[in-house]
């Protein structure tokens, strides 16, 4: 596979396919063509108009994980966006003066905030953490939910109204 592969301006396949652990257990990470094309239309319609929005990088720390790497991350779960290619999580970077460098939670909300409130960001949904955003896009199959959720770790969600997700700080 070429991991050199566009998927847009700002990213490419491999950003998306990277993974320490399917490394250590010797897995072979790489997309079927349909999960590329997934992630492709992830790329062209939700991260790259908020990179575009931001002006900041959009650093990925998972995109696509095959079916046994997804059971070894997500407490066998056999369920998730990730393993079609339709789901990425990733936090913000800086580029900015260090001394002017908002919290990593700060650069999450801009980001979060982003990407209910543009309309050029389409979204299936949207789950920020205390340390990462995780965005889905469905290219096929059904109709986008623009679903918020906030993840507070081992486990705990809380579904959120627009209102709701715009008070956050």
């Amino acid at each position: 596979m070429n991991s050199h592969i566009s998927l847009s301006p700002h990213f490419e396949l491999r950003e998306f396919v990277v993974s320490q652990t399917a490394r250590d257990h010797g897995l072979d990470n790489t997309p079927p063509a349909e999960a590329v094309e997934n992630l492709r239309a992830l790329c062209v319609h939700t991260l790259e108009p908020l990179r575009e929005a931001l002006g900041l990088p959009i650093i990925i720390t998972s995109g696509y994980r095959c079916k046994r790497l997804n059971l070894l991350l997500v407490n066998h779960s056999a369920k998730s966006q990730h393993m079609n290619g339709e789901a990425a999580d990733f936090y913000v970077g800086w580029n900015g003066p260090e001394n002017e460098k908002p919290s990593r939670w700060e650069l999450l909300i801009k980001a979060f905030r982003q990407i209910i409130t543009d309309d050029s960001i389409a979204f299936d949904q949207c789950i920020i953490y205390p340390s990462f955003i995780h965005v889905s896009y469905v290219r096929s199959g059904h109709k986008n939910r623009s679903k918020l959720t906030r993840g507070f770790g081992n486990g705990k969600y809380a579904a959120l109204t627009h209102a709701q997700a715009l008070a956050l700080e």
